[in-house]
């Protein structure tokens, strides 16, 4: 077991296996912590959450409160009665509320570096890069997205014939180590800064990674989007060298590649 903490009762959100990981961990590592919430995924919404995790069971068999809702007031209100003194969110992409981050201590992960690459779908962007070399962030959460204080980064290095599973997986259990080390005090808080660079959405995904290669080079900070269906296109101009890397970073767990556009 690792050392005690000055809180005791945490609730989570988020509803993926990255979601599961982390709160089986903590209730393995910290016999101090106690797990007493988690703020899931409506039975509608959760069809189409990638890396989706069937939370009930394990709920449970625990005794943990499973919310399936997006009403984050009814969150507040159980975390406020039941003394609830830090949320973690992993593995949810939805925008946490001010009044949540206003009355509860709120921590977080990044899929990449921060202040380094901030924005959405990191883990794409990061294997499409295809540098070798990625990482990930815990990280305050502030009203603003991405913008809170660095708590802890690591980085690992990956071979170019990686599935993207295989990248996820890696991405997912580094973000395990690194939530335990936080929580056992591990940690040196950081400032964090503003984007540099913005690269919009729908940007063609060629021109996104050439942007996001230079501003690393450049050690510039850079803002890369979310992503849809609309950027699984394969582009008949691109490099043959991207569509291939392309189509790995596209594939399991998230929706396949869509065959050559204009």
């Amino acid at each position: 077991m690792v050392k005690k903490n000055s809180f005791t009762k945490i609730a989570f959100t988020g509803n993926t296996k990255l979601t599961f990981k982390c709160i089986d961990s903590v209730k393995k590592n910290f016999d101090n912590l106690d797990v007493v919430a988690v703020f899931g995924l409506p039975n509608k919404q959760s069809k189409d959450k990638t890396n989706f995790y069937d939370l009930n069971k394990y709920c449970n068999h625990n005794n943990i409160k499973l919310f399936k809702t997006n009403n984050w007031d009814e969150f507040k209100i159980f975390c406020k009665e039941n003394g609830i003194e830090l949320i973690i969110t992993i593995g949810d992409s939805r925008i946490i509320p001010e009044s949540i981050v206003s009355s509860f201590r709120t921590i977080g992960n990044h899929g990449a570096i921060l202040p380094n690459v901030q924005g959405g779908a990191s883990l794409v962007w990061g294997r499409m890069l295809n540098s070798g070399v990625w990482g990930v962030s815990i990280m305050e959460i502030d009203k603003r997205v991405d913008a809170g204080d660095i708590l802890k980064t690591k980085s690992f290095e990956y071979d170019s014939n990686w599935s993207e599973l295989e990248f996820v997986e890696k991405c997912d259990n580094l973000t395990v180590d690194a939530l335990v080390e936080v929580l056992s005090g591990d940690y040196t808080k950081k400032s964090n800064s503003k984007w540099d660079v913005k690269v919009n959405k729908h940007t063609d995904s060629c021109v996104a990674i050439d942007i996001l290669r230079y501003c690393l080079s450049k050690n510039l900070n850079v803002y890369m989007p979310p992503r849809t269906l609309l950027d699984a296109k394969i582009k008949r101009y691109w490099p043959v060298e991207f569509t291939e890397i392309f189509k790995v970073a596209q594939d399991k767990p998230y929706p396949k590649s869509i065959p050559l556009a204009l």
